[in-house]
């Protein structure tokens, strides 16, 4: 009896422990890796510091703050890696009510600093003019705390941005970069238009072309998408891999006490 309550017991150690394996190799495996390049994402807002569910200019009426900072920041943010430095621009719209700019970054140890920024361009939306501005960050997991002194209300309004790091896609959008130049693809659409507004012998595409341009188009998105953010299959692999083998070593480990 005694030797089949110690089967028993070795067998659930053995069976706990090949459990608590299977456990730890389920831990979430990094969604994606970003090489070095530019990438749209989406972001959330929030009035009120979301770690803290109060206020940072002292604020009463949430409900109002989280619409105002919902539209006065552009959906889409621009983040560029570059040699271990990351940088974000973020689209401040309604720019004819609002006097001045400031960023504060969350730093690692979760306080907050004045971030130096740049304006980068601006274009017209919704009625109003957008600027854009560009700051380095620390993470990209941190907060982004705007601080934007609004005309009519006469005070300093601070809201808080968060980035949505899953949506990451290649690209630049409407932003301007630092590290990809977008100056000569606008030429190159220009002309483009032009040559479709006044054809002339001289700007006619022979089949040729249209063949040569189209396989250079195909190759350039098969780069695209081989760059772009994705579960890392090596990983997961590995993953399965590792926890094949401690299920083997469990078995024969349970094989080896019950001998």
């Amino acid at each position: 009896m005694n030797k089949k309550i110690q089967m028993s017991r070795k067998f659930k150690k053995c069976f706990y422990g090949l459990m608590t394996a299977i456990m730890l190799l389920a831990v979430p495996l990094p969604v994606f890796a970003f090489e070095d390049g530019a990438y749209t994402v989406s972001r959330t807002t929030s009035y009120a510091n979301p770690e803290t569910g109060e206020t940072a200019d002292g604020g009463t009426n949430i409900a109002l703050g989280d619409s105002m900072s919902e539209s006065i920041v552009e959906k889409e943010v621009l983040v560029e890696q570059s040699e271990g430095k990351t940088y974000v621009t973020l689209g401040i719209g309604l720019i004819s009510n609002i006097s001045n700019v400031k960023v504060q970054i969350q730093r690692e140890d979760g306080t907050y600093s004045d971030a130096e920024i740049t304006q980068t361009g601006s274009h017209e939306t919704n009625g109003d003019t957008c600027n854009h501005y560009r700051f380095e960050v620390e993470s990209t997991n941190k907060y982004i705390s705007p601080i934007l002194y609004v005309d009519p209300m006469g005070r300093d309004v601070q809201f808080f941005v968060k980035l949505n790091m899953e949506t990451a896609q290649p690209g630049t959008g409407v932003f301007l970069s630092e590290m990809i130049s977008t100056e000569n693809q606008e030429e190159e659409s220009e002309e483009e238009n032009n040559s479709t507004s006044s054809p002339s012998e001289e700007t006619k595409v022979q089949p040729e072309e249209v063949i040569e341009e189209t396989e250079a188009q195909s190759e350039e998105v098969i780069e695209e998408t081989e760059t772009q953010p994705g579960i890392s299959y090596m990983m997961i692999g590995i993953a399965a891999v590792v926890l094949i083998a401690a299920g083997i070593g469990a078995v024969l480990i349970c094989k080896r006490r019950k001998k």
